[in-house]
């Protein structure tokens, strides 16, 4: 059983699309850990429940649907099984969403993952990018929910797409089955499946990111990945790339917020790659089309025809 409320959360985005809590789920969690995770937007009180478990202070019986009357709110039992009605009180129907959007959030603020925006894909959300010493850039993924292991292969299975070269995490509320097929695509892939709740515990999601890259632990720690480099790059770019990208924002008159808003990416993901040359390369196609070429041809340096490029001595 969950420990406390954050680890609560986590069991149920483990096992539901869009879970919504009672408050009779988190009454006997300190009031703090609920006002902790109203306040960070992982939760937020929704619509009153239609129906709800018996209130304990009324001792065992059915599940209850929830009446709201000109007197009060009472609870009934639905069908021919009779009941005198029961009173109830707004805690008894209170419940909370709880917000993915809030949730991802929290993950990038604690564990300083550049991304922005939170839409699942199948189950598979794109949280961002960190840079780990030592290890480089890490592609950080999340998915959710894990109830279905078919889904889950299938996830690990698009996590290795062509051209792609750093470290993949997959971030998990619970540790996953590791069945014969999980180990081999994960190995086969890359990817470093880690579980969140043992440091939910703490009541954060701050990962130790060393920890977590290095030697195998016991199940539910990381996934060795093996030994070799991965077959492809992740990252892609050119110095003639650079370049053309200067032009285009000099010629547009784009600041990089304005340039990085314009494909869906941050000052900092854009700055990197200002800087280094090299970038994501799903970034990199959608900085590509944005601009309105082809990758091949910014890799080339080459813009549209409309683009008037500044005279360089």
């Amino acid at each position: 059983m969950p420990d406390n409320l954050l680890q609560t959360v986590l069991s149920l985005l483990d096992q539901v699309a869009a879970p919504v809590i009672q408050h009779c789920m988190v009454a006997h969690h300190p009031p703090e850990d609920l006002r902790r995770l109203l306040a960070e937007g992982i939760l937020q009180e929704t619509s009153r429940a239609t129906e709800i478990s018996r209130p304990q202070r009324y001792g065992p019986g059915t599940d209850l649907v929830v009446r709201e009357t000109a007197h009060g709110i009472f609870g009934v039992v639905d069908g021919e099984d009779f009941c005198a009605p029961v009173a109830l009180n707004d805690d008894d129907v209170r419940q909370y969403e709880v917000r993915l959007n809030g949730f991802v959030d929290k993950l990038r603020k604690e564990n300083g993952i550049d991304g922005i925006g939170c839409q699942s894909d199948g189950g598979l959300i794109y949280v961002g990018e960190r840079i780990v010493a030592g290890h480089g850039v890490v592609v950080v993924y999340l998915s959710l929910p894990n109830n279905d292991p078919d889904a889950v292969l299938a996830r690990l299975k698009r996590l290795d797409a062509p051209g792609q070269r750093e470290t993949v995490v997959l971030l998990t509320p619970r540790a996953l089955p590791q069945s014969t097929e999980f180990r081999r695509l994960a190995a086969e892939d890359g990817v470093l499946a880690v579980s969140l709740m043992q440091v939910a515990a703490t009541g954060g999601l701050c990962l130790d990111w060393e920890q977590c890259l290095g030697k195998p632990g016991p199940d539910g720690d990381p996934i060795p990945v093996p030994a070799g480099e991965r077959k492809v790059q992740r990252s892609i770019g050119s110095d003639a790339a650079v370049q053309a990208v200067h032009d285009y924002m000099a010629a547009k008159g784009l600041t990089e917020t304005q340039f990085g808003n314009q494909f869906q990416t941050t000052d900092r993901t854009l700055r990197n790659f200002l800087k280094s040359g090299k970038l994501r390369r799903a970034n990199f196609e959608a900085m590509a089309a944005s601009i309105g070429v082809s990758v091949e041809q910014l890799l080339a340096g080459n813009l549209p025809s409309s683009v008037t490029r500044t005279a360089r001595r």
